[in-house]
This record gives structure tokens, C-alpha cells and sequence, in this order.
């Protein structure tokens, strides 16, 4: 029994000084936090050492949270302090600056990786066009794309497929509010991307399509080069002059085919006569 209550007052004096797990954050792209985290290439950047000095509490990427939100985010989380939401130890990833880590965009899965699983909405934001990361990040410059209720645990993250604004190119910001439904609080974190330009359709080509050997019309002052029907007609044969024969040519033409008539009738009565004599 004693040895019970010690090791019971053992754990309570120990607590104390164990550091609280946090809740998550994105981890693809990654969220500005999770880059500065300690073991992360990107924790030498400028911005990243200035969040720092400022007093990021770096082993912390993941509970940028506030309580009792409940949907009213542009109320509790000023203009330009969106990526600390408001909150001070985290104001070093408000700083204006074009040398924040950039994830290239390569496909449209995003995961947001679960320290302590919870029940909730996600919703995604990105940047307008015209977005510059030197200047203070305002509610102003965001626009919603997407809306997750209560997605599935997957091997301790949380995964989406994303369809981002089709005119986002170039240097944006993914902003993602995840708020809990079984706990009153509500996670913010900012992601730098780099987003490709859309890569342009692609048609297979077509084969040409012959012309109709008969057009359906042809257009007034223009010549139709089709004859209507395959079926050769009879050439008319012309006179060698390219004239017709002259009244004279006819009348003897006519003359000497009546004087051979005649002669053929005058043939066959002498023959006729000769047979009945």
C-alpha cells in the first residue's frame, strides 16, 4: 500500500516538468512552425532563425491553438497575425518576408499530421492573386477553396485531395483552420507554396477529312470544278473550220444523194425486167 502512494506521488511531482504533447499541424506541404521545428534543413532560413529570437517555442509546430472560438476567426485573429493567430511566443511567423521556405506544389494530396487525434472541421484558404509575402497577411488577402467536415484518421494524419483556384500561380499562402468538435479549440497554421502553372491540355490530332467530291453549294460568282454526275457525256464532234456546212454544201450534198437514189431504183427495175422476159 505504501509503495502504492509513493509511486503515485512520484508521478505527481514528475508531471509537472514533462512538456505537453501538442495537437498537429501541416506536414505537406509544411506549415511555417513545422519547418523551423528542430531537425528541419529549413531551420537555418533567416526567417525561421528571426521567429526564433523572437521566441518560437520551435518543438511546439503543432499547438498554434486558441480556445473558444467557435467559428468567429476574423474576431479573434487580427489582420497580420494570422499565421501566430494573435498568440505572442508565436509572432515570429507574422514576419513579412519573401525568404520564407517554399514547398513546390507537385500533386494535390495535403496532409495535416495528428499529434493528439481529434474530432473536427478543416477548412483551406489560399492567397488572391497579387499576393506578396513581404507585406502583413490580412483576412483580406485569403479566399476559402475547400471545406472538410470530420475527415478519417489515416495512419496518424489527416488526408486531403485539394483543388486549388486555377489562376494561383507563382508564390502563394495555404492558410488551414482546424476546429475541434470534441475539445472548444481551434489549430491555425500558414503554408508557403509554389504553385506550377497548369499544364495545358493536350488533343490528340485529328485526321483531315476529305473534301466531298460534290459541294452541297456553290458560291455565287464562282465556278464549280465538280461535274454533278461521274457518267461521261457524248462530245459534241465540231466541223473542221469550227463553222457549220454553207447552204451550197448543203444543196449538193442533197443533190447527189437523190441522183444515187435514183440510180439504185433505176438498178433494181432493169434487173426485175430482165428476170420476167
Amino acid at each position: 500500500m505504501f509503495r502504492l502512494v509513493g509511486v503515485v506521488v512520484l508521478l505527481l511531482i514528475l508531471l509537472p516538468v514533462v512538456p505537453a504533447h501538442a495537437h498537429g499541424a501541416p506536414t505537406d506541404p509544411a506549415s511555417r512552425a513545422y519547418l523551423c521545428s528542430p531537425g528541419r534543413p529549413t531551420a537555418s532560413s533567416s526567417p525561421c532563425r528571426s521567429a526564433i529570437a523572437a521566441g518560437l517555442p520551435s518543438k511546439e509546430w503543432d499547438n498554434i491553438r486558441l480556445a473558444d472560438v467557435a467559428g468567429r476567426d476574423a474576431a479573434r485573429v487580427p489582420d497580420g497575425k494570422l499565421c501566430s493567430a494573435g498568440i505572442e511566443r508565436y509572432a515570429g511567423l507574422d514576419l513579412p518576408s519573401e525568404q520564407w521556405p517554399a514547398t513546390k506544389l507537385t500533386g494535390t494530396a495535403f496532409t495535416y499530421r495528428a499529434t493528439i487525434p481529434h474530432l473536427g472541421s478543416f477548412r483551406f484558404y489560399a492567397t488572391r492573386p497579387g499576393y506578396s509575402p513581404a507585406r502583413p497577411l490580412r483576412w483580406a488577402d485569403l479566399e476559402q477553396f475547400l471545406s472538410v467536415p470530420s475527415p478519417p484518421l489515416v495512419n496518424g494524419a489527416y488526408e486531403f485531395q485539394v483543388r486549388l483556384p486555377r489562376d494561383r500561380v507563382g508564390r502563394h499562402l495555404i492558410y488551414t483552420v482546424w476546429q475541434n468538435t470534441d475539445t472548444p479549440d481551434t489549430y491555425y497554421s500558414c503554408t508557403d507554396v509554389e504553385i506550377a502553372p497548369a499544364a495545358p491540355a493536350t488533343t490528340r490530332p485529328q485526321a483531315a477529312t476529305p473534301a466531298p467530291s460534290t459541294p452541297e453549294s456553290t458560291p455565287e460568282g464562282t465556278l464549280n470544278s465538280t461535274p454533278e454526275s461521274s457518267t461521261p457525256r457524248p462530245v459534241p464532234v465540231a466541223s473542221a473550220t469550227g463553222e457549220p456546212p454553207s447552204a451550197t454544201t448543203r444543196l449538193g450534198l442533197s443533190a447527189g444523194a437523190a441522183a444515187l437514189g435514183g440510180l439504185v431504183v433505176l438498178g433494181g427495175f432493169l434487173l426485175w425486167r430482165k428476170r420476167i422476159l
